[in-house]
């Protein structure tokens, strides 16, 4: 009587398209930059320096940190590129010891420079130890421009905001804006419902919950 022989298929295992990472669908994918570490400034208590596992382009602050996680988040004031794999951050406070920190991903002005992709979220606590914290001396109003139903305001450093929807801490003639925006790092913009030309009055009137950079405030001035 012959042989019965039986063959087994060997099974199709499904996966997703385009990907080999047992973390796909986790919020991981390896061909996006992923931070390494994120540790003290042991020179500057306001400062962090992030690492990455590969070379990236730092094109702003636009960056989705949260640190510290428990409590009012410190906003980002300033960035610098140190190294390819490198950067620096300073905060609008001094950054508590072995903070817990969360990049929370998307769309950023942190990417690799060759695929486009922007860094896998991630979270952990700031490693080694902040240094001293000196508070920067507040920015100074350094010019003024009024353009009809809107103005800028140039200040002698990068100016960090919190939010687009300013109050009346800031007043051109007595009157609160209705939008702000960076037009450059150093300049706010200002959409203004009242029309503003030369003598008008400017006031920074108190420290604006929406600026994260510290303010020279009370201050007042006339557009040029």
């Amino acid at each position: 009587m012959p042989t019965l022989i039986i063959k087994h298929k060997k099974p199709v295992l499904s996966r997703r398209p385009g990907t080999d990472s047992t973390f796909y669908g986790y919020g991981y994918n390896p061909s996006w930059p992923s931070i390494l570490s994120v540790a003290h400034d042991e020179a500057d208590g306001g400062s962090l320096f992030i690492i990455m596992d590969r070379p990236c382009v730092l094109a702003g602050l636009t960056l989705p940190l949260v640190v510290p996680e428990s409590g009012t988040p410190l906003a980002i004031v300033a960035a610098e590129m140190i190294l390819p794999v490198k950067f620096k951050l300073t905060f609008s406070d001094a950054v508590p010891l072995h903070a817990a920190w969360r990049w929370s991903g998307g769309s950023c002005s942190l990417y690799d420079p060759i695929t486009g992709n922007y860094p896998n979220a991630g979270g952990g606590e700031c490693a080694d130890f902040p240094g001293p914290y000196t508070p920067p001396a507040p920015a100074t109003v350094i010019a003024a421009t009024a353009m009809g139903y809107g103005c800028t305001l140039q200040f002698d450093r990068p100016i960090a905001l919190f939010g687009t929807s300013p109050d009346d801490a800031v007043l051109f003639d007595g009157v609160a804006p209705m939008a702000v925006a960076n037009y450059a790092p150093d300049t706010l913009g200002f959409e203004c419902a009242n029309f503003l030309a030369a003598g008008a009055a400017w006031q920074i009137v108190r420290q604006p919950a929406w600026v994260a950079t510290v303010l020279a405030q009370p201050v007042d001035g006339t557009f040029a």
